[in-house]
């Protein structure tokens, strides 16, 4: 588990500019290669985030996301400053993942169902269980929000470099349960 004081906070309009802050310096310490990333690929279709080319753009686009509460998460802060990201939201208002589905030609169970599309932990404290208590946070608000399940989707290959959807060990030892493999990725969900 994780061995420093770290706070968890729901993502809210007031703290747009930590995460800005994260995403502008802290998030991509290790690979600045996916610093265009700005956490919109679930929030976009396949073909908009791939024509969404510009930084700048990129970043007005999430801060506006955030601003009016279309963008939701979590974040995790050591003292005051911002070390991780879980970006976490209704299955619902995902395009990404409807699109998945439907090219897998998967039928998600109709029930309101939270949906885990990503964590970004700043490389130095990653291992430490920041992600376990994303995780635990989520659930935990779902339930209290009257989400039926948790829904994950981690890479079928466990290989990969940059496993941002998480791991499918990870949903296991969190009491998750594979109920599709969609090929590229696991389906995980979690009855709460």
């Amino acid at each position: 588990m994780c061995c420093m004081n770290i706070e968890i906070k729901r993502l809210t309009p007031e703290l747009c500019d930590d995460w800005l802050g994260y995403f502008d310096g802290i998030a991509f310490g290790d690979h600045g290669e996916w610093a265009l990333c700005y956490c919109l690929e679930g929030h976009m279709t396949r073909q908009a985030n791939e024509d969404l080319k510009d930084h700048v753009e990129r970043r007005e686009y999430a801060k506006q996301l955030i601003l009016d509460g279309k963008m939701q998460g979590y974040l995790a802060y050591n003292r005051d400053k911002v070390v991780g990201w879980c970006n976490v939201n209704g299955r619902d208002n995902y395009p990404y993942i409807a699109e998945l589905f439907a090219y897998a030609k998967y039928e998600a169970p109709v029930k309101k169902t939270k949906s885990v599309f990503c964590f970004l932990v700043a490389a130095e404290y990653r291992g430490q269980g920041i992600a376990n208590s994303f995780l635990n946070k989520v659930c935990e608000d779902a339930k209290a929000e009257g989400y039926a399940c948790v829904e994950a989707y981690p890479f079928t290959d466990a290989n990969m470099e940059f496993q941002f959807h998480g791991t499918t060990k990870m949903y296991l030892d969190n009491g998750f349960t594979k109920v599709a493999d969609l090929q590229f990725v696991n389906v995980m969900e979690k009855e709460i």
